[in-house]
């Protein structure tokens, strides 16, 4: 019965494999009739589909099945075409059907013009084996696609079976083609040869005209060209004409025959959209050669480019030649100036900046200062012809200017050799140094300040400079070099009384405490500001309090807070502090009472307060004690002591032996502040109590149930110093990952808040503000800590410095609500000034000066920029009257760029306003004073011819923009100047480089 069965199954099975295969056959024909009436979807798809269904055992069908399947794609421009091939070449590597599917797949990729894969394709193949009609193709595609990447051997033998070949429709391609390749390789005169016998070509004879023209032009043979170019040029049946034109007004001007070269430019110009600045420049030659000026200039003013090209040094030349025969010569003093400042042709050069600075001293031209180019003159170029002629134009010109720098340079080119040039040099020298310390370019000044000390002649003037000098310094934080120009002060002078605070503070930043007493002690005795007393108190209590003379320390906190001022409450701190230190517990407990009585704002309440506590501790005043700890914790949540408040509390109860009061409020501590210090001391306090009452049991029941592991607690602290030491040892990559690792071990560890307070130091020191920021954030958060204020400024800072003034002002916000010293809220302050002005909230800016800044909480340049942020803000808010106030303040108490620019608002807001001539004076204010600051000068002297539009003097003002127009490179001044001059003045008429074609 079994045999049976078996018999029955294997005749079902054979039967269904039939059926198979009959249909499998049937859609293989079906995809090859579609294939062969150019339905390359219908062939695509059933021969897909016989390689989806064909029988395991494979056939010849699979590989015709395979190669159509691929060629269908091909046809089609499918994107699997390429997979199609491969899996075809890998499948059937001995297929007859292989050089037919690499022929079909270069000529694919030739259309698509990816050349280097039919390089790939069609040089590891024997061309030879294919078809007449496939080999011709394939050599032109391999060689074309060559010769496009620049493999030129490759293409030229390519080109070489094509030109060899008689019988095929690639022949003229290939000279063609090869012809090309020989320019590219420089073989000109095989390239002649080849181009030349295409000049019967149909295909080519309109294209070989050019190619043959620019060789023999690159050739040199000029006179042959134009010969050939005669005839060919007046049948005009070539491409490329333009360029043929082209070729032979070049030919013309090589051969200085510029007439005809003139002609063929012209025609040239008639024929193209735009001109090169090579052409431009030949034709302008051309012009000037032929003593035509006038159309010279109007060529060669259009090359504006100040790249070093010899061909635009030689156009700025001729074209200041060209004005200076047509009579321009200010025209003709910034084309000299422009061929002097490229440094092609020196010989050139130097003869441009001989004609210019020349005709800077002819000319008077208030726009350029002749002291600077004449001295400058012979400083590049002390050998020159003309060096005494020069000298003898400087000699002629007063010294005495206000643009210090070039008065400097032109009193350091006389050598200095007479008394009166080294007084009039040390005097200029050290009023551009004040100018720079005024502008805050603390390391630009400093030379200046040794130039005038250098003169060496000790009058009140070398003293001053010294004493600035030192001022420079300590701005730049160089305390050692700051106290050695105070101490070149004549003793007792009253400089010498004057730089005795900053001397005091030099110490005090060297933590030299000793000699920062002594300073400050004398300058007591000078100074009577009652604001400057204040803080030589409080310094001076500092330094006896780093000391640890805490008697003296709190004496002179004392005196701080009767003077008075903005550091009062952290006097009485000190005060406070002080006292503690010296076991004065009822002085102590008074004077922290009195902070608390008078300075309620204060940000030292909470530490006042928990003091306090701990004095209270001390003189076992307990009930005290736990009143002022509960303060912190009811009052102040977010407080650094809100945890040790907790704790304290506990000890508190624990000395009292309040044991079960004790343990709960510590056991709310281990709650509250799980894995960290606080929680540690709780546990030895709990541990204690347990001990002392015999239920030890408690207590491992309790460490049970908090998860605590002593031996954890150790690994903990010894991975977190093991990445501090990297740190210490500026390894900040190694500390890094280091850091990381400590806080995937242990998220929650003792050292949670340092690790990330050292990775955010770590990234600052890499520059990646970025990831700074991100441990920030874990640093600042709603409990305050021992890096809260530092964490804050730095959230601020860095957020200023990524431009994302959102979060910096509401940083700086937060942190002047912190900030416990001065240094901080100024700092803070200022920071969230400049963040609400980038954020354009000038009214907040307004506000917020009023409410904040009292008069002497800033100083310096700290106090100049606040005033400058009220004047801009008051500007930009149309309080005109409130603006001017402030801009006027900064003009009498400030030098410089910032002055400048003071100026310049002034007169800008009296303009606005239709104080005409008040505008005017205060711009001619601007000019005199502060001639060096050229981007407010080019300001004020468009607003000058504002001014002189708004009262119809039209010559003055149509004067001033013309000269602007020629000083100042700035794109959008110079958008503005010729939008005003086209709006107010008739369009001279000009000649035009292009014609209508």
């Amino acid at each position: 019965m079994m045999h049976i069965m078996h018999k029955c199954f294997l005749i079902f099975f054979f039967s269904i494999n039939l059926v198979i295969s009959q249909n499998v056959n049937f859609v293989y024909n079906k995809g090859l009739d579609c294939f062969l009436n150019e339905d390359y979807t219908c062939a695509k798809e059933n021969f897909k589909n016989f390689l989806d269904n064909r029988p395991l055992e494979l056939s010849s069908l699979d590989e015709y099945a395979t190669y159509y399947h691929f060629l269908s794609a091909l046809k089609l421009y499918h994107p699997d075409t390429e997979f199609l091939f491969q899996n075809f070449m890998v499948s059937f590597e001995l297929s007859s059907k292989k050089i037919d599917a690499i022929f079909f797949m270069s000529e694919y990729f030739f259309e698509k013009k990816k050349y280097l894969k039919v390089v790939d394709l069609l040089s590891d193949v024997n061309l030879y084996q294919l078809a007449r009609d496939k080999k011709s193709n394939a050599f032109f595609y391999l060689g074309y696609s060559a010769y496009s990447i620049k493999k030129f051997d490759l293409s030229k033998n390519c080109f070489y079976e094509l030109i060899n070949s008689f019988d095929n429709v690639f022949k003229e391609d290939a000279i063609f083609y090869n012809s090309q390749v020989l320019i590219a390789e420089d073989d000109l005169s095989n390239a002649l040869v080849g181009l030349k016998s295409l000049k019967d070509s149909k295909k080519y004879a309109k294209e070989v005209p050019y190619f043959i023209s620019k060789i023999l032009f690159d050739l040199s043979q000029y006179d042959t060209l134009i010969s050939y170019l005669e005839p060919t040029l007046d049948s005009s049946k070539c491409n490329y004409y333009p360029n043929l034109v082209l070729l032979q007004a070049q030919a013309f001007y090589q051969i200085n025959s510029y007439d005809p070269a003139v002609v063929y430019f012209e025609e040239y110009k008639s024929l193209v959209d735009t001109l090169t600045v090579n052409q431009i420049y030949q034709i302008g030659y051309s012009y000037y050669k032929k003593g035509l000026y006038g159309f010279a200039i109007n060529h060669l003013n259009k090359i504006l480019s100040s790249n070093n090209d010899s061909i635009v040094q030689y156009a700025f030349y001729y074209l200041a030649d060209s004005y200076r025969k047509s009579n321009n010569p200010n025209e003709a003093m910034n084309a000299f100036r422009s061929a002097s400042s490229l440094k092609v042709d020196s010989l050139i050069q130097h003869d441009a900046y001989y004609q210019f600075a020349l005709l800077c001293y002819e000319q008077d031209n208030p726009l350029y200062n002749p002291i600077h180019y004449l001295s400058d003159f012979i400083d590049k170029y002390p050998e020159s012809e003309h060096v005494d002629e020069i000298y003898g134009c400087l000699a002629n010109i007063h010294l005495n200017s206000l643009n210090y720098n070039e008065a400097i340079i032109a009193l350091e080119n006389s050598k200095l050799q007479h008394l009166k040039n080294r007084l009039q040099y040390q005097k200029i020298c050290f009023f551009r140094a004040v100018q720079l310390f005024n502008d805050g370019l603390y390391n630009a000044a400093i030379p200046f300040f040794d130039k005038s000390i250098n003169v060496n002649i000790q009058n009140d003037l070398w003293y001053e400079a010294n004493y600035w000098k030192a001022e420079t310094y300590y701005h730049l934080n160089d305390y050692d070099n700051a106290l050695l120009s105070y101490k070149k002060l004549k003793l007792n002078s009253e400089l010498y009384l004057e730089s005795l605070y900053s001397q005091a503070y030099c110490y005090l930043k060297q933590k030299n405490y000793y000699n920062s007493i002594q300073s400050f002690l004398q300058a007591s005795k000078y100074y009577k500001d009652p604001i400057v007393l204040h803080d030589i108190y409080v310094r001076t209590g500092d330094n006896y309090f780093q000391l640890g003379k805490y008697q003296s320390a709190a004496e002179f906190f004392n005196k701080s807070i009767v003077v008075g001022g903005f550091q009062s409450d952290y006097a009485s701190y000190q005060k406070s502090t002080s006292y503690v230190l010296l076991e004065e517990y009822n002085h102590a407990i008074e004077s922290f009472q009195y902070l608390l009585t008078n300075f309620p704002n204060s940000n030292y309440i909470d530490d006042a307060i928990f003091d306090l506590g701990n004095l209270y501790i001390l003189t076992q005043n307990f009930q005290y004690a736990i009143s002022s700890f509960n303060q912190i914790t009811q009052e102040f949540p977010n407080s650094l002591f809100f945890g040790l408040s907790k704790l304290k509390l506990g000890l508190v109860y624990y000395m009292q032996k309040k044991d079960k009061q004790a343990i709960d409020i510590l056991k709310n501590v281990l709650t509250l502040f799980p894995n960290t210090n606080i929680s540690e001391q709780a546990l030895g306090i709990i541990r204690n109590i347990y001990s002392e009452v015999g239920e030890a049991n408690q207590f491992l029941d309790l460490i049970q149930n908090i998860d605590h592991d002593y031996t954890k607690s150790e690994l903990d602290s010894s991975t977190y110093y093991s990445a501090e030491l990297q740190y210490m040892q500026s390894n900040y990559t190694t500390s890094i990952n280091a850091f990381k690792n400590y806080l995937s071990y242990y998220p929650q560890g003792l050292f949670f808040l340092e690790a990330n307070y050292f990775l955010y130091k770590s990234y600052v020191q890499l520059n990646e503000l970025e990831e700074a920021l991100k441990y920030l954030g874990n640093i600042v958060t709603e409990k305050e800590n021992k890096y809260t204020i530092e964490g804050v400024a730095a959230l601020a800072e860095i957020s200023y410095r990524l431009q994302q003034y959102i979060s910096s002002e509401s940083y700086y916000d937060k942190l002047y609500k912190i900030s416990k010293t001065i240094d901080t809220k100024q700092k803070a302050l200022l920071g969230l000034l400049e963040s609400k002005f980038m954020l354009y909230k000038y009214n907040d800016v307004i506000k917020t000066i009023d409410k904040f800044v009292e008069e002497d909480f800033f100083s310096g340049q700290d106090n100049l920029r606040v005033h400058y942020l009220n004047a801009i803000s008051f500007y930009k808010v149309n309080q005109n009257q409130n603006a001017l106030l402030e801009f006027n303040w900064l003009v009498n108490n400030s030098d410089g760029e910032l002055k400048a620019e003071s100026y310049y608002y002034q007169s800008l807001i009296l303009y606005n306003n239709g104080e005409y001539l008040d505008s005017q004076e205060v711009i001619f204010l601007l000019i005199n004073e502060l001639p060096g600051y050229e981007t407010w000068i080019n300001n004020a002297l468009f607003l000058l011819a504002k001014n002189y539009l708004a009262r119809e003097d039209m010559f003055q003002a149509q004067h001033v923009l013309v000269e602007l127009k020629k000083k100042t490179q700035d794109i959008e001044m110079l958008n503005k100047i010729e939008l005003m001059l086209s709006n107010n003045f008739n369009k001279p008429v000009l000649d035009t480089i292009m014609h209508n074609k």
